[in-house]
């Protein structure tokens, strides 16, 4: 659900064809794009990135005489960023953290349904995710816990913390293949009780590392 509700979907991007030259591709730059997809003649396929850097990168290839004029006239095709077959997510079956991986590589995460290139998640979607995830935005009180990797863990301590008729704004845990210790970071609304809370933690068996 989160990749289809985070599309942005073809007919709202700006696309770039194999065939344009790297002065027409500057050309769209221009209007304050910095790195675009490029999909091939027929508009079926996704073919890679093309940014600023991938052009500096494939100028930096060329003999030490070739002039800015002679560069711009080659096709995007010899400087295109290419994706693996794993650098994208489906539209169907894919997750937020499937963007994780490939968000911190690219400028955006190419979506494919089936074969068919449909759009694209933009890192600023994947960055207002995370920050709803930590309640980035929200004022609060985190507290860093480490934890038994059991059931039950974070029932039992959301029990103690809404004991005190506080909010839990987030949660978030850490070592998620851990057969033994995490670490589970909640972030509470400000409150008179944190000290009693945070006893009532450690006497529970929940270790405090951290509290800010």
């Amino acid at each position: 659900m989160f990749i289809r509700n985070c599309l942005t979907p073809l007919k709202e991007l700006v696309l770039l064809k194999p065939k344009m030259t790297i002065r027409e591709a500057l050309d769209v730059f221009g209007q304050s794009h910095y790195s675009l997809p490029v999909i091939s003649e027929d508009g079926s396929s996704f073919l890679g990135i093309l940014s600023k850097r991938s052009i500096l990168e494939y100028y930096e290839s060329k003999p030490a005489q070739t002039s800015l004029e002679e560069l711009h006239k080659d096709p995007i095709d010899h400087c295109i960023e290419k994706t693996t077959s794993n650098e994208f997510v489906d539209l169907r079956k894919g997750h937020f953290e499937d963007c994780l991986p490939i968000i911190v590589r690219y400028p955006f995460v190419p979506v494919l349904d089936g074969d068919q290139f449909v759009g694209i998640i933009k890192r600023s979607i994947v960055e207002q995710t995370l920050e709803s995830c930590f309640g980035t935005n929200v004022k609060g009180i985190r507290i860093l816990l480490g934890v038994h990797n059991q059931v039950g863990t974070l029932l039992g301590v959301s029990k103690i913390i809404t004991k005190y008729n506080v909010n839990i704004i987030s949660d978030i845990g850490f070592e998620a293949d851990s057969n033994y210790l995490r670490r589970l970071l909640i972030k509470i609304e400000e409150t008179p009780n944190l000290a009693k809370i945070l006893h009532d933690l450690n006497k529970h068996g929940y270790r405090v590392l951290e509290v800010e």
